[in-house]
């Protein structure tokens, strides 16, 4: 599998930017790319060249930022592939936008499965057209392509002691803001084994219409209120979201 096309997304909105190479910073994405951020395990968009044949589609269209040659959709979750110099950890299928109905109506809905694989930089490294896609023998654990299926997979690995606001929920799974919505009820029926308490409000705040006891069962974990809203000291910092500890910065 080589690498056929490189683009970036300089801004929200900008259109796809070709380029020669791509530099790639571990945890946080492509440099100069609009998705890159701490925390996101979307900040790299693989696609293959046969999703862009199959629906008659020219390379940007998807708005990925690697095009290789071969087939990527069938890269298990958390199977770390080596491009260029950089290694990219698969997190999850690129779930279809409306944006994309722009091309074609009803296209969005013909993709789902095959808009390429999202992933996260765990080694620093630079890609250039040309470069050579392989698997290595490391993985990560895998990711669920369902939001709800990452809602517990998140919220499991929240250590005692902290708490993540529903803003940087979101980014750990990857999902647009429309799933603020949704938090509430993801809440409300999650299992009792899952520490749903350590979830807070964009502010802070408690979670008390849905979690009646957080208060008391974070507070047992030694987090403090004030002024109703637990305190930034004890927010779980973007960079642990996605265990790149587990995965040393050399290996």
């Amino acid at each position: 599998m080589r690498v056929l096309k490189l683009s970036t997304k300089p801004a929200p909105g900008a259109p796809m930017l070709p380029c020669d190479r791509l530099i790639l910073h571990r945890g946080f994405g492509i440099q100069g790319d609009h998705n890159a951020g701490s925390g996101s395990p979307r900040q790299v968009l693989i696609v293959d060249l046969r999703s862009l044949n199959d629906f008659g589609l020219q390379p940007g269209d998807l708005h990925e930022n690697i095009l290789v040659d071969a087939d990527v959709e069938t890269v298990p979750s958390g199977h770390i592939l080596q491009i260029g110099s950089a290694l990219i950890r698969p997190t999850f299928h690129c779930e279809p936008c409306a944006k994309l109905e722009r091309l074609r109506k009803g296209l969005a809905k013909q993709l789902i499965g095959q808009r390429g694989i999202l992933g996260m930089v765990v080694r620093d490294g630079t890609v250039a057209i040309g470069d050579s896609v392989t698997a290595t023998k490391h993985t990560l654990p895998a990711l669920p392509d369902d939001a709800k299926g990452r809602f517990d997979e998140f919220v499991a690995r929240i250590p005692a002691g902290s708490v993540v606001r529903t803003s940087d929920l979101l980014l750990a799974m990857g999902v647009a803001k429309a799933y603020y919505r949704a938090i509430p009820a993801f809440l409300k029926k999650a299992p009792p084994e899952l520490p749903v308490h350590r979830v807070v409000a964009i502010d802070g705040r408690l979670f008390t219409r849905y979690l009646p006891k957080q208060a008391e069962a974070l507070a047992a974990e030694g987090v403090v209120f004030t002024a109703g809203k637990v305190t930034n000291q004890f927010l779980w910092h973007a960079s642990h979201f996605h265990e790149l500890e587990a995965f040393g910065a050399k290996d």
